[in-house]
């Protein structure tokens, strides 16, 4: 099964979930870049949250893979002011992931994931979603935990695809 691993991080940890997913799985990674925008520092920190309130859009690189060459897509974010990153809903507008099956992901600091779901659903239109992780920062802090935690979740929605 051909499976691609989406996700947009600007600390490091969606990626480290991705990286595990992707590891456990075989499969294929995308990360989703920004350009223009400035997230360091307290007001990056700021600009990060507000967008995500706001459910703004960000300027990306064209993405180089194609979600509709996989049999599976997983899509990951990280949570800011309780939303989706605008990287993450700027990718979701650009590409066309039909009728692929996906799997959400998103890490955060305490809270948030209802709403992160329920946005990359909205924008995922055509897309069934097979089921979703949401990894705490504190999760992050315990490598081996983590990582058997997201491959037993990797494995169970590809298996849901097979």
């Amino acid at each position: 099964m051909k499976t691609l691993v989406v996700y947009y991080s600007k600390s490091g940890n969606t990626r480290r979930v991705a990286q595990e997913i992707a590891k456990g799985l075989g499969a294929e990674t995308e990360e989703i870049v920004e350009v223009g925008v400035k997230r360091t520092g307290i007001l990056g920190f700021l600009r990060a949250g507000r967008g995500g309130m706001m459910r703004k859009k960000s300027r990306i690189e064209t993405p180089k893979k194609r979600p509709g060459d996989f049999d599976l897509v997983f899509v990951g974010s990280p949570v800011w002011g309780w939303n989706l990153a605008p990287a993450v809903r700027s990718y979701l507008a650009a590409v066309d992931l039909g009728q692929k099956p996906m799997a959400l992901f998103c890490t955060m600091g305490s809270n948030g994931e209802k709403k992160t779901f329920e946005s990359i659903r909205e924008l995922a239109t055509g897309s069934r979603a097979l089921g979703e992780l949401a990894v705490l920062q504190s999760e992050l802090a315990t490598p081996d935990a983590l990582a058997r935690k997201v491959d037993a979740w990797a494995k169970e929605m590809a298996a849901q695809v097979r």
